[in-house]
């Protein structure tokens, strides 16, 4: 996507309105056809992956407000009693995300060499880029890479990356995820955009950080390795993290997932980022069963015959190739 840069504006105007119709229409329940014809959209460029994570962030920014509306709207006529988004609030939605994006796209137009780099889902890869510096992709995770004279700059559009950064004092290294911002000169840690924040994991050096839009020099927190911080809009919540979280939270980078006393609901969620087709918890009896061991992130069939051996818990194959997980009717004993 080269050109002046007038072709480019239109180039990334054209992508981000073909995003936002494919957003809408997934939105208002694609039929299986439409979902393989976007899938393939996306997998074709790595630019159009990008804007549709743009649009879909920004939707699922709108979906979270809208489910979330200020005091004064308590009296509002009731929503429609259809299961999905009404037409006319999917388009106004995603009217605005295209202007979220825009903003977003603007933002990067200038820079001197932009780079797109993604991993789709269950896949890993390390990026190494000009400076020295790595970045390790989590599964389904996007990067934009953007060289100046002066400063290093990425946005995490969506996933998570681990970033282990070259020391350059003349040219300080900035990620962008969410509304988080992290500043490292020569360090390594660990960046995961979660459904309602960003997480950091520091594992080596320190890391500033700040909220997109506030002052983020003298008075940005400094989080030292073994540490972390949450990032929710502008409030930033640091913590020391114990051997076993710290472990835990890096443990993708091998390829396992190791699981603590979670739910079932949260080992299943954390399964999942790795399976095209999901594994779904139908009945709310066993959802908290708490789940420990380790797994690699391939090993779908491992997880779920440790689960249902040790638990009361029945795997159903769905037609669709996904898996239903419920609980077990024990057989009742009384010969009558």
């Amino acid at each position: 996507m080269s050109g002046e840069p007038s072709t480019i504006k239109r180039d990334l105007a054209a992508l981000e309105d073909t995003a936002c119709a494919y957003v809408a229409r997934l939105a208002n329940g694609a039929s299986e056809a439409e979902r393989r014809e976007i899938e393939a959209w996306i997998d074709a460029d790595p630019h159009h992956a990008v804007a549709f994570a743009r649009m879909e962030a920004a939707w699922e920014a709108s979906e979270r407000l809208r489910a979330s509306p200020p005091a004064m709207e308590a009296t509002a006529a009731a929503p429609p009693p259809e299961n999905r988004p009404a037409r006319r609030g999917v388009i106004g939605a995603l009217a605005a995300a295209c202007a979220v994006g825009g903003i977003a796209t603007g933002a990067w137009l200038h820079a001197r060499d932009q780079r797109l780099y993604r991993t789709g889902v269950g896949e890993r890869r390390t990026v190494r880029l000009d400076d020295g510096s790595s970045v390790e992709l989590n599964t389904a995770s996007t990067i934009e890479v953007a060289m100046h004279a002066h400063r290093r700059d990425v946005r995490l559009v969506q996933g998570e990356a681990l970033f282990e950064v070259a020391h350059d004092a003349a040219r300080p290294f900035w990620v962008t995820a969410g509304q988080a911002r992290f500043r490292a000169v020569g360090t390594a840690f660990n960046v995961r955009i979660r459904s309602q924040v960003v997480e950091l994991t520091v594992t080596q050096g320190v890391v500033a950080v700040s909220a997109v839009g506030k002052p983020d020099q003298a008075t940005a927190p400094h989080i030292a390795a073994g540490h972390g911080a949450v990032v929710d809009g502008g409030a930033i919540a640091a913590t020391a993290l114990a051997d076993d979280t710290l472990r835990q939270r890096t443990a993708w980078q091998s390829g396992v997932l190791e699981f603590n006393g979670e739910t079932l609901t949260q080992a299943v969620d954390e399964l999942n980022r790795y399976q095209r087709r999901p594994i779904v918890i139908g009945d709310q009896r066993i959802a908290d069963i708490r789940i420990g061991g380790r797994f690699q992130v391939n090993e779908a069939d491992k997880f779920l015959t440790a689960v249902s051996s040790a638990f009361p818990v029945d795997v159903r194959r769905t037609d669709d190739g996904g898996v239903l997980l419920t609980a077990r009717v024990e057989k009742s004993s009384d010969p009558g």
